[in-house]
């Protein structure tokens, strides 16, 4: 399937141009992503490990659920859709807390993601993977992340920026 994507400005005001996904990356346009973190009552964060079949960092460890925000969607409505896409988890707007939007900018990908945490129960085995984009997953406590991603491990996708403020964030929160 075809996935095309609203354009915006490096301000991120939508420009009404619509390109297909792979245009979009090819002529290096700004667009919009989805970044969700589940993080249960133990203050562990779920982590998924990318499919052997992606065409970027297959086998890595990445955020929850993450993707692009197709063209006359709201950014919720996208991060509700990767949820259920890759993870088969339900979830409603209210469900969502906002964290921030990082620019990223690279020769081929930029884009504005919208980072989001979300309160998740879920036993291991209650998550159901769809789409086949995702080939496990695994709890890890925020503090252990933390040292991961300061430590730079293997095969984990580093989000500049980001992991800092979510972990500062739930270090400072009531979670």
């Amino acid at each position: 399937m075809i996935e095309y994507l609203d354009i915006v400005d490096e301000n991120d005001n939508l420009t009404g141009k619509v390109k297909e996904k792979h245009q979009a990356h090819a002529d290096g346009d700004y667009h919009r992503t989805a970044h969700v973190w589940l993080i249960n009552d133990k203050r562990e964060l779920l982590l998924q490990r990318r499919s052997p079949q992606k065409s970027s960092f297959p086998d890595y460890w990445d955020i929850s659920a993450a993707g692009h925000i197709r063209a006359g969607e709201t950014v919720i409505e996208g991060a509700i859709r990767e949820l259920k896409e890759e993870l088969g988890v339900d979830s409603k707007e209210s469900d969502y807390h906002y964290l921030t939007t990082i620019r990223f900018d690279s020769p081929h990908n930029n884009e504005f993601g919208y980072v989001y945490l979300l309160r998740c129960n879920l036993h291991i085995d209650e998550y159901v993977f769809r789409d086949h984009e995702v080939a496990e997953v695994k709890y890890v406590y925020y503090e252990e992340l933390e040292k991961m991603v300061k430590n730079r491990a293997d095969r984990l996708i580093i989000h500049k920026n980001e992991e800092e403020l979510l972990f500062d964030y739930i270090r400072n929160s009531l979670w």
